[in-house]
């Protein structure tokens, strides 16, 4: 048996995009163009928004967001404690404060968390995310944060496809971000993308993914006359990776139907082990997209967390701790905010190899190992 990686690309990578790579490069236009239109428009349609601006990465998107909002020197924005460092990276990067919100048991931001940060503190901005795949409890978050006048930029990287009762994450707050990083729910390697129904935050965002010009690149064929009217960036996806996305937003409900099967099947097997508990709830498998499948190591079983991920690699199983809480880093040590939920998951949680079409050979190899120490 090989080894069962945490994740698999190559599962969702089809060989159909090879002939829309072939057709860019014989146009010559490379950035910016008409792949990069036509994915735009779709994945916004897909999640509900009128705008879709496609970047080359979530962390581009998120920032590109908050400076559109005018968020910056002064200004306060709530993250989650249980989240990928880029969500509280893009708020220092411009100058703002962090302050943290703890989490529920299934790793989302907390709705009671989140009210007292917003009493205690001045808020500009909340970014609520869609940990592993699993919607955040948007209308709760965005009552909240429009009662505190703050606004909400959903962290959708884990997350496209996902919704809450019938309506897409990303389309709940003022903007909603996504990434399609090569191990994510929809990949074309390194991207984003911002997906917005607010024509201004819209128009602020194409501007600051590309310098800041008065014109796009097709819109300078016409007349090269163009003005800079504010400083901007280098945000922008590569009509190669724009081919790969629309081809993967095609494959994105079947992808994360697999992933749902995936998921159900580590459950059922997971009510045979005790001690291993998944971080989820039933009730939301039709809206989750398990971007990643998250356990808990209790203390009913056997290994401790660290024992039992040392166990699964030397039975050739990748796995991971997602995240360490924004707390526990270096850098974030006296940041402000509440996350003792964050910090008792992080004690127990562990990531299982989690892909759509992961053969029953994979499946079976980990539910075996985890099986294993029980039996010992």
């Amino acid at each position: 048996m090989d080894s069962v990686p945490l994740y698999k690309p190559e599962n969702v990578i089809g060989d159909e995009v090879i002939d829309g790579i072939r057709d860019v490069l014989a146009s010559g236009w490379l950035t910016l163009g008409p792949e990069t239109r036509s994915f735009e428009e779709e994945f916004s349609t897909a999640h509900s928004c009128e705008h879709g601006i496609a970047v080359n990465s979530c962390t581009s998107a998120l920032y590109a967001c908050l400076r559109a909002l005018g968020i910056g020197e002064g200004d306060t924005v709530v993250v989650p404690a249980m989240t990928f460092s880029a969500t509280a990276n893009v708020v220092r990067l411009l100058d703002a404060d962090v302050v943290l919100c703890d989490v529920s048991d299934d790793g989302n931001m907390d709705p009671d968390s989140l009210e007292r940060q917003l009493e205690r503190y001045d808020v500009a901005g909340v970014i609520p995310v869609h940990l592993y795949g699993l919607p955040a409890d948007m209308p709760d978050i965005c009552r909240l944060a429009e009662e505190h006048g703050a606004a909400v930029i959903e962290d959708c990287a884990h997350a496209p496809g996902a919704s809450i009762d019938g309506e897409p994450v990303g389309s709940f707050g003022h903007a909603g971000c996504y990434s399609f990083y090569a191990t994510k729910n929809m990949t074309t390697g390194e991207g984003g993308m911002v997906v917005t129904s607010d024509d201004r935050l819209a128009d602020r965002v194409r501007k600051l993914r590309n310098h800041h010009q008065t014109k796009s690149p097709d819109e300078k064929m016409e007349n090269w006359g163009y003005d800079v009217d504010g400083l901007g960036f280098n945000f922008r996806m590569s009509e190669i990776q724009a081919v790969m996305g629309r081809s993967q937003l095609e494959r994105l409900p079947a992808m994360n139907e697999a992933r749902r099967d995936v998921a159900q099947r580590y459950i059922d097997a997971l009510e045979g082990i005790a001690g291993l508990q998944w971080v989820g709830d039933e009730d939301s498998m039709a809206e989750h997209v398990f971007h990643l499948f998250v356990i808990r190591v209790t203390d009913e079983y056997s290994l401790t967390r660290g024992s039992l991920y040392q166990h699964l690699s030397a039975n050739d199983i990748v796995t991971g701790v997602h995240y360490p809480p924004i707390s526990e880093l270096s850098y974030y040590e006296a940041v402000p905010g509440d996350h003792d939920t964050a910090d008792d998951l992080f004690e127990t949680i562990l990531s299982l190899p989690m892909f759509p079409y992961m053969t029953d050979n994979e499946h079976r190899a980990v539910i075996s190992s985890l099986q294993a120490p029980a039996h010992e």
